[in-house]
């Protein structure tokens, strides 16, 4: 049954290419730019290993799009129950980085090639599991939800900030359409 819905999904963005058949996010509202759950030393944190999750290169990444924002939302409201996973996993990684890099703690202020040489030491743990997955909501979640700051996320995607895509009139009655939608013609 899902097949079908996805094939109808398709068919509906093919059919209509045109934006007066869709109908634009009204006001989408951004989500807040403040931090609730973290402290500023472990934003900086999260934030980093975000930017090597989702890195800006030729496009934006993790950081331009605001995931530390999505993140830091999510883990005061409906991911409240991963805030022992963060709690331990910002710890587990200063310790990563003070064994991989002895004198330093803060994952932020290593380089590039340092980040990625802790993060591949503890790439198997619930903590980036749990912040992989974080940073790939935020980047695509809607805005309001703190993370996709002026739709980045989407536009990497092709995907228009609409709301819903609407068929045109008698798009349904096709027999093309039907086959696609049904299995059959009626």
């Amino acid at each position: 049954m899902s097949a079908a819905w996805l094939a109808a999904a398709a068919a509906c963005r093919e059919a209509t290419p045109d934006a007066a058949n869709h109908h634009p996010i009204p006001d989408a509202p951004v989500g807040s730019r403040t931090l609730v759950y973290f402290n500023a030393d472990d934003a900086a944190e999260v934030e980093a290993i975000t930017a090597r999750i989702f890195p800006t290169d030729d496009t934006p990444g993790a950081r331009e799009a605001g995931v530390i924002y999505f993140i830091d939302q999510s883990l005061n409201t409906f991911a409240a129950d991963q805030q022992p996973v963060f709690t331990r996993g910002l710890q587990a990684l200063s310790e990563a980085v003070a064994k991989l890099q002895p004198g330093e703690t803060r994952f932020a202020a290593l380089t590039h090639e340092q980040q990625d040489t802790v993060l591949r030491s503890v790439e198997h743990s619930e903590f980036f599991g749990s912040l992989r997955f974080a940073t790939i909501a935020g980047m695509f979640a809607l805005p309001k939800y703190g993370g996709n700051k002026d739709f980045i996320g989407w536009s990497l995607v092709n995907q228009d900030p609409v709301f819903e895509y609407t068929a045109p009139f008698g798009w349904y009655d096709r027999p093309e359409n039907q086959q696609a939608l049904l299995g059959r013609v009626l």
